[in-house]
């Protein structure tokens, strides 16, 4: 591509600062929402044997504290979950989230810095990945990014983006989850060849570190893309890339790839997603997933919709030695969503999970169904 990338974007952010001024007014405004879910699970650790099954109530709040003026916006969005089990008090949790993001404009570039603490329980964020579930034992997740986002011309942009994700499991060494620190960095240059399609140029790296087992890998790599926007209601993309990952003294060579599809209608929603990437485990060290999604939501009466997921997940092992990790995972939903008013919506859904498990050819299931109701009052907002 043309241009000397990060000197543009430097730039970009010299020009973006030097663009900076107050608005004379600001619009405060605050979107909470209040959920309510009862739910029946057969097996909710997914266990080969000594499943006990159990029912359960999950209280959620959540809220979007924003502030916007004509060059600025900061959001703040505080996140909390009680959840009880009838039968099985061992898994009941706790579970809340704080992220917080600020973007500001200039004529032709934009700056985004994000940040955010989860504390989440091991019966959510390890199903897929590891298999490893513990009432006493959380995961808690620390991360920051940064955006950069500058317009080279009418049709061509270059975005710098950064992350940092440090995890933490308290408690979880004896079980084999020892966390990771996972900073990464990209540069693209995306160019619109139409009105409705572009093509991208990625170079990426990332870095995986384990203090507590000296895990250390590093990964750098490169992808082109396209993307196709026929309209508001349909749009695409597709990429496809090589990486290359060493740990200690060992190089591998791969590939990663993306496919994606919405179409989005005032009655109906449908999404489709297919990839290959390289992913940390909360065992402190790199996997290779593959990973498909299907999500659709259909109306078939008035305020009356159909909705259904599908998800495959399957895990492999990147470097040499031993793999842990779930193989396999696999999950289906269907159900109906009812929206009475405005900001109230009933839902009731059912479906089944499986996974492989990590040292044996066990393929334990279960099946859960659930009525959730959500409440998102009208947001007050008020301009100073």
């Amino acid at each position: 591509m043309r241009h000397a990338p990060t000197l543009g974007l430097i730039v970009a952010g010299l020009a973006l600062g030097a663009h900076w001024r107050t608005a004379c007014a600001a619009q405060w405004s605050i979107e909470p929402t209040l959920g309510w879910l009862v739910n029946y699970d057969s097996n909710p650790q997914l266990l080969e044997s000594g499943a006990q099954a159990t029912a359960g109530t999950t209280l959620s709040a959540d809220a979007t504290l924003k502030r916007a003026t004509e060059i600025t916006e900061l959001d703040l969005r505080p996140h909390l979950d009680l959840q009880r089990f009838a039968s099985d008090a061992a898994l009941n949790s706790d579970n809340g989230s704080l992220q917080g993001s600020f973007t500001a404009r200039a004529e032709r570039s934009s700056l985004a810095l994000t940040s955010g603490y989860e504390h989440t329980s091991t019966l959510t964020t390890e199903l897929s990945d590891t298999g490893i579930i513990d009432a006493a034992v959380y995961r808690d997740t620390t991360s920051a990014g940064l955006s950069l986002t500058h317009a080279l011309g009418e049709r061509q942009h270059l975005d710098l983006e950064g992350s940092y994700a440090n995890v933490v499991f308290p408690g979880g060494e004896q079980l084999g989850l020892v966390g990771y620190r996972y900073p990464s960095a990209s540069l693209s240059d995306t160019i619109g060849t139409s009105e409705v399609t572009s093509i991208s140029a990625t170079a990426f790296t990332d870095r995986l570190s384990a203090p507590l087992v000296g895990y250390d890998s590093r990964d750098a790599g490169a992808r082109l893309g396209v993307s196709y926007a026929h309209s508001a209601r349909l749009s695409a993309g597709a990429s496809a890339g090589v990486v290359e990952t060493t740990v200690a003294d060992y190089t591998q060579h791969g590939y990663v790839w993306d496919l994606h599809a919405t179409r989005s209608g005032e009655l109906d929603q449908w999404t489709v997603s297919l990839n290959r990437t390289v992913q940390p485990s909360g065992r402190g060290f790199l996997l290779l997933r593959e990973a498909a999604s299907l999500s659709f939501s259909e109306s078939v009466a008035p305020q009356l919709f159909v909705t259904g997921t599908l998800q495959y997940i399957r895990n492999s092992n990147l470097a040499s030695g031993p793999f842990f990790d779930v193989p396999r995972y696999e999950s289906a939903d269907a159900g109906l969503e009812w929206h009475p008013t405005e900001h109230l919506v009933l839902s009731l859904t059912a479906g089944v999970r499986e996974i492989r498990e990590p040292t044996s050819d066990a393929t334990p299931r279960g099946w859960h169904t659930a009525f959730n109701t959500r409440w998102a009052p009208r947001a007050p907002s008020v301009s100073r």
